[in-house]
């Protein structure tokens, strides 16, 4: 057995490579075939989404009530999320993925022939209880990449997502156009295109070997430690938080935008899956091309940190954005704020506890994404629903409270990460010793 994490907190490329190699991973491999499987599944998705304002109104939905719907769909995420994650720690990444997929196309199926609210409900609760597939694909990111390489891999996973957003949208306004089932039929048909990939060409990140020497280096340190089994922990805790925040702005946002751009713009479908498309080729730009040299020349940690700002300043302009064009801008420089962050804190999760654990803990964290992604939209569609509301003496309208909403949250996560860094400096301690890795390595060339 290696007891190669624990021995090597911060392993290099080629000692990594070697210990997947161990148990045949191929690490290159193993990232292309799981952003081509996020890919797929993002496609489908995306397709839906600019339809739901439309068809639940069409069924004649509140703006609670589409809030509700979307709601609906996290609440059994926070269920059923935890239980995904543990199953891949047990069971492998791969067979759990395909029946999260698989339990999605019925989903969308179902979404095909609603005829009333209910069945749109039913079908928006189930695609959550089977929404296995983001703890399981952080897990497998996490099974394959070092501390010090995680951010830029989580990073890369958003060109499967993006992909997936560029075009996803846009064809799901234009054939919706046909008939609102279409684009669900074809979203049905992209999860079996996706079991079809994981089945054939993914690689399985957690085999029995594996599973079963980190079972036994465990069980191991448990016996000479007096560490608990338990993944709980507070550095865990103050990370989860930033989860948390996290969440709020970007579920707040999101989950009100298609119906923000159709009540305040007057847009269609297809202009909103462009809004969602722009969002999508900024991220895949950034995740394919820039982050990783970002990251190496700028420090995550000083990203992180300009990023969180970033918010703050977007999101105190973003009620003041009269024209529909404004938003494109807007959506630019959120889309790079997002990228960021996202993958920077996700990254600093799995450094809290061992490989081990890693199913179980990215399933905490859709669990945690969950509780505001419950109450997130009944927060947005209600502002919209109220048109206003005066506190004071002051007067703010739907999208200063939506926008000044986000300001809270993302200050006080600029506060909780500050703490966090102040509580945990070695948080950051691989950027040091990828320096010093670099400097003897010149020290070495100088010599020759």
């Amino acid at each position: 057995m290696v007891k190669f994490m624990e021995s090597n907190k911060f392993p290099s490329d080629e000692e990594h490579r070697a210990h997947l190699e161990k148990y045949q991973i191929n690490q290159s491999r193993a990232m292309f075939t799981i952003i081509l499987s996020v890919m797929v599944d993002m496609f489908g998705f995306t397709m839906i989404m600019p339809l739901l304002p439309a068809l639940a109104k069409g069924f004649g939905a509140s703006d609670i009530m589409y809030g509700l719907i979307i709601s609906s769909n996290a609440v059994m995420i926070l269920i059923f999320g935890p239980i995904w994650g543990k199953l891949s720690d047990k069971h492998g990444r791969k067979k759990i993925l395909m029946i999260s997929q698989a339990g999605t196309g019925v989903a969308f199926l179902l979404l095909a022939f609603s005829n009333s609210l209910y069945i749109i409900l039913a079908g928006r609760m189930l695609d959550g209880i089977f929404s296995g597939q983001f703890p399981i694909i952080r897990a497998y990111i996490s099974d394959v990449t070092t501390p010090q390489t995680r951010a830029s891999s989580m990073s890369k996973i958003m060109v499967g997502y993006t992909s997936g957003m560029i075009i996803g949208p846009l064809l799901g306004g234009i054939l919706g156009t046909f008939g609102w089932w279409l684009p669900m039929i074809f979203a049905s048909l992209l999860s079996i295109l996706s079991i079809i990939l994981t089945s054939t060409v993914l690689v399985e990140s957690m085999p029995k070997e594996r599973i079963k020497d980190l079972n036994t280096e465990t069980k191991l340190r448990l016996e000479n430690s007096n560490e608990k089994q338990s993944i709980w922990n507070k550095e865990l805790g103050i990370r989860f938080l930033q989860v948390l925040l996290h969440s709020y702005i970007f579920t707040i946002f999101t989950s009100g935008l298609s119906l923000s751009l159709y009540k305040r713009y007057n847009a269609n479908p297809t202009i909103i899956g462009t809004i969602m498309s722009v969002t999508g080729v900024v991220l895949l730009v950034y995740g394919l091309f820039l982050i990783k040299r970002v990251i190496r020349k700028v420090g995550e940690k000083r990203i992180f940190f300009t990023s969180i700002c970033g918010y703050i300043i977007l999101f105190m302009i973003y009620p003041f954005l009269g024209e529909f064009w404004m938003m494109y801008i807007f959506m630019i420089f959120y889309s790079l704020c997002m990228a960021s962050v996202s993958p920077l804190i996700s990254s600093n999760i799995t450094k809290a506890v061992g490989p081990a654990k890693q199913g179980e803990l990215s399933g905490w964290t859709t669990n945690l994404r969950s509780i505001s992604q419950t109450t997130s939209p009944l927060i947005s569609t209600g502002f919209l629903e109220l048109g206003g509301l005066t506190i004071g003496l002051i007067f703010f309208n739907s999208y200063q409270l939506i926008g000044f909403t986000n300001v809270i949250f993302a200050s006080l996560l600029l506060i909780v990460a500050f703490i966090d860094v102040k509580k945990h400096p070695n948080l950051y301690a691989y950027e040091k010793m990828i320096r010093k890795r670099k400097e003897v390595k010149k020290g070495k060339t100088e010599e020759k």
